[in-house]
């Protein structure tokens, strides 16, 4: 397969052919099927599809995983994962293990309207571009980290949220030194107090943007105090 216009992007699995010797017997050359999500610089999400035999046993991917490719900007069917870089099952196991130590509320609080089949706009992304760049794919999405300032706030309902989900209004300092400008991002919370401490006016948050598209916008949890 010839890539024209390769870009450096991420594969999110949603769907995957189990591991082939989960039943005890062993395949020599397996066949992996992966149903997900690209996500590059430049490239709006893409739903693809993947079937192959090269698939390194200790690098078999699971719901959840996401996979370094290079796509063809041109054409996002077109992609080659780069299994030399993908992480191994235990190294997944371990990281989703120690995150769900330190994070027990989830990263992204999705409501039944934004379910990872949406393609609504939340913060400027879709939930899976919100979950990539959550998890450490911001650079493929043209995301950079920044700060912003709380102006106020409103409450946005339903939320099934411990703390409620609440539209942000901020100022955003921006990243390359230019004039700041206003934004709205979208956030829930796991209890009122972490709400109250994150939203009050004044407070400045971390958050990850866009210059190019100042709709763009989502807190950085990871950078959070």
């Amino acid at each position: 397969m010839r890539i024209t216009n390769p870009v450096d992007g991420w594969l999110q699995v949603v769907a995957c052919s189990p591991f082939p010797d989960a039943a005890g017997e062993m395949v020599l050359h397996p066949r992996c099927d992966i149903d997900g999500v690209i996500t590059a610089e430049r490239l709006a999400a893409k739903a693809v599809q993947y079937s192959g035999y090269d698939v390194p046993k200790p690098k078999w991917p699971r719901p959840g995983t996401v996979l370094p490719v290079t796509v063809d900007l041109a054409d996002p069917s077109r992609f080659r994962i780069e299994w030399d870089l993908a992480p191994t099952g235990r190294d997944t196991i371990e990281k989703l293990a120690g995150t769900a130590d330190q994070h027990p509320f989830p990263r992204l609080w999705r409501e039944a309207e934004h379910a990872s089949s949406s393609p609504a706009l939340v913060n400027g992304l879709t939930p899976q571009q919100a979950e990539i760049a959550l998890a450490g794919g911001a650079a493929a999405l043209g995301l950079v980290p920044a700060t912003a300032k709380v102006l106020a706030t409103n409450e946005v309902q339903p939320s099934s949220a411990p703390g409620g989900t609440w539209d942000i209004a901020v100022r955003v300092n921006d990243p390359n030194g230019g004039p700041a400008w206003e934004a709205v991002t979208r956030m829930s919370f796991s209890s009122s107090s972490r709400r109250e401490s994150r939203t009050a006016a004044g407070v400045e948050l971390p958050v990850l943007v866009d210059p190019h598209n100042r709709k763009r916008i989502i807190v950085d949890v990871a950078r959070l105090s």
